[in-house]
């Protein structure tokens, strides 16, 4: 029995509109009838929630064609909303009829359609629309504790996460006595070293899939909904943007300092290597723990240590000064101001002045060590108008969040509060928010 087509079906037959397939295609719909065996499958391109592109693909018969193609004449160009009113009936409707015979084509057809559309809704609840290769939901900038903690989370919680980190992992964490057990880290006391967390912190960060970047970031921006990141091998996108650039030590002035600070010349901010201050005669100016903490670190290593401060005491809990007072090898200074460092090519002499006498002091040392205030890392972001509070700290929340939308910032440069513990609870702070940004609708 011959079957009668109206001239619209067999035009559509004939030529078939948006046959193939959608590169990265937002979502897929595939439907089947297992009595005739036709099959078909729709694919979108959908930008704020209008379709962008449509393209279909089916195994079945003329009439399964000609349904195919009208169906995706009808939804270009429409939002989901009015895609998914498009009916079996209104199909059949612009191809002015099908054979009764053939109606379970255009029903086919309307399913295929609805299911891509709630393929593509499922994809927005569960925050996982497909990326480019440098796109990401989440980018940190910054791979000390507190930015592997924000990857390790986001991660974890089933975002794209990148971190990039130009220097060391670890940040300042392996900057000062990386080998030294840490003392006031709750749980971990006494136990871990800072290498040995950082390492562990990196293997969660890897097992959790966080993309790791050891390269530096060289400028930041927003390009609409997502923040542009360009670094050394390239230029990344981000939907959240995590900064945590942390601090670095800050010049204290002091005459000889910067003459010193170069070439191995004898004046250093940190003590990532003690090594290279063994059998030194070593001066350390400071006011709290990183003062102290140096001291301890060098003890055993140096000749012998003089910790120096301009205060009447050291800004650090009374159990720690107790420590320090039980090294024999430690001298201390208290109201006591560094006033200039001097050599010929590298450093020789300290000059010092008794606050409280007005007593000038002449030492002779072989390293100085200037564990004074630390400023926060801020150049890269000040350009995106973040607001930075009068001590040059930035300005948050208590999720974390900057003036920015969408931009974060934890770790050390957004507070003086200088703990492992609580830059970590900021990075997971910043996940935990980002997963209900992103996922949660």
């Amino acid at each position: 029995m011959e079957i009668e087509y109206s001239e619209k079906v067999k035009d559509h037959f004939r030529n078939p509109r948006n046959v193939g397939t959608i590169k990265d295609a937002d979502a897929i719909g595939r439907v089947g009838n297992p009595v005739c065996g036709d099959l078909m499958e729709i694919q979108l391109k959908v930008k704020n929630n209008i379709i962008k592109d449509i393209k279909f693909k089916t195994f079945g018969c003329a009439s399964a064609i000609a349904t195919s193609s009208m169906i995706t004449e009808m939804a270009m160009g429409k939002t989901l909303d009015e895609a998914l009113k498009i009916s079996r009936q209104d199909v059949a409707d612009e191809l002015e009829g099908l054979p009764p015979i053939k109606m379970h084509c255009s029903n086919l057809a309307a399913d295929a359609l609805h299911a891509a559309i709630g393929d593509y809704i499922e994809k927005q609840k569960q925050g996982i629309m497909k990326l480019g290769e440098n796109e990401y939901e989440v980018a940190v900038i910054g791979g000390g504790a507190a930015g592997l903690a924000a990857a390790s989370m986001s991660s974890y919680v089933g975002l794209k996460t990148v971190v990039f980190e130009g220097g060391s992992w670890g940040g300042l964490l392996t900057k000062f006595c990386p080998e030294k057990l840490i003392e006031n880290y709750p749980g971990l006391s006494d136990k871990i070293t800072p290498l040995e967390l950082t390492e562990s912190m990196l293997a969660d960060a890897k097992e959790q899939e966080a993309d790791m970047k050891n390269e530096y970031v060289n400028d930041i921006g927003i390009d609409g909904e997502f923040k542009t990141i360009t670094a050394d091998s390239g230029t990344f996108k981000a939907k959240k943007l995590v900064l945590a650039s942390g601090s670095s030590p800050a010049k204290t002035g002091i005459p000889g300092e910067d003459k010193f600070a170069q070439n191995d010349g004898g004046v250093f901010y940190l003590t990532a290597d003690p090594s290279k201050l063994t059998d030194k005669r070593v001066l350390i100016y400071g006011r709290g723990y990183n003062a102290v903490s140096a001291a301890r670190c060098l003890s055993g290593i140096a000749a012998n240590i003089t910790l120096v401060t301009d205060q009447d005491s050291f800004v650090v809990p009374k159990r720690e000064m107790d420590k320090i007072k039980c090294i024999e090898s430690i001298k201390l200074l208290t109201s006591t101001s560094l006033i200039e460092i001097q050599g010929a090519t590298k450093v020789e002499k300290a000059m010092l002045v008794n606050l409280k006498e007005d007593e000038k002091l002449e030492m002779y040392i072989d390293v100085v060590v200037l564990a004074t205030e630390m400023t926060p890392n801020i150049k890269l972001i000040e350009k995106l108008g973040i607001e930075i509070d009068e001590s040059g700290f930035v300005k948050t929340d208590k999720y974390q969040r900057t003036n920015i939308d969408g931009v974060y910032a934890i770790g050390n440069i957004t507070s003086e509060i200088d703990l492992l513990v609580v830059a970590e609870a900021q990075g997971a702070i910043v996940a935990h928010d980002a997963y209900k940004k992103l996922r949660v609708k």
